[in-house]
């Protein structure tokens, strides 16, 4: 059994803003940073065979620590990335315009081959990261390992895994620093645990 450790980087400054982060990225805060460490204990006890990242800063940052601490390299892959809003990343909620609202609407109602700009649509998201993680799968069989990413793209993953329709709406959260659990044996991906907090304090 393969066992994938979905990990959402740490806080970050954007994140406190209401920013989309997207693509564009933020510092993480003092209490991001803290998360960061406290994923190290989480995975004391977890044999971690490979570590991989999202090349995005905030997701590199966070992971660092965990690396460190297993004295294993960290494999970047942009697969790994957040969703693009194209003009939107990095923007807050509070200044976007009218139009940009209801973009942003249209994104995340259900239409999904919808994109805003040169942006990603969701089903494209849920693709580039799926085959990602396929390819992770398959490159480590039977093995653990650790996968730092970002929010929208483990909530994709986790609604591929549970054959959920990428238009329906989202009944889960996904918070900073949490870690979900998906397992692969004998063909079939499993979620064992979704959202464990005990790395956010």
């Amino acid at each position: 059994m393969t066992d994938l450790y979905l990990i959402r980087h740490g806080e970050t400054l954007s994140n406190l803003q209401y920013c989309f982060q997207g693509h564009s990225d933020s510092p993480l805060t003092e209490q991001g940073q803290q998360q960061a460490l406290n994923l190290v204990d989480y995975f004391q006890d977890i044999p971690l065979q490979h570590i991989y990242s999202s090349d995005l800063g905030r997701a590199v940052v966070t992971a660092t620590p965990l690396v460190q601490s297993k004295q294993l390299p960290l494999q970047i892959c942009p697969r790994l990335r957040e969703i693009s809003y194209d003009h939107l990343d990095g923007q807050p909620r509070k200044d976007l315009s009218e139009d940009d609202k209801l973009k942003l609407k249209r994104l995340f109602s259900g239409e999904l081959n919808y994109r805003i700009g040169e942006g990603e649509t969701l089903a494209e998201v849920q693709t580039r990261l799926f085959d990602k993680i396929t390819e992770i799968e398959a490159a480590h069989s039977g093995e653990a390992v650790a996968v730092m990413t970002h929010g929208l793209s483990i909530a994709m993953l986790i609604k591929q895994v549970l054959h959920i329709p990428v238009d329906a709406p989202r009944m889960f959260n996904i918070h900073n620093a949490s870690v979900c659990h998906l397992s692969f044996n004998e063909g079939n991906w499993m979620l064992q645990s979704i959202e464990r907090s005990d790395t956010k304090k």
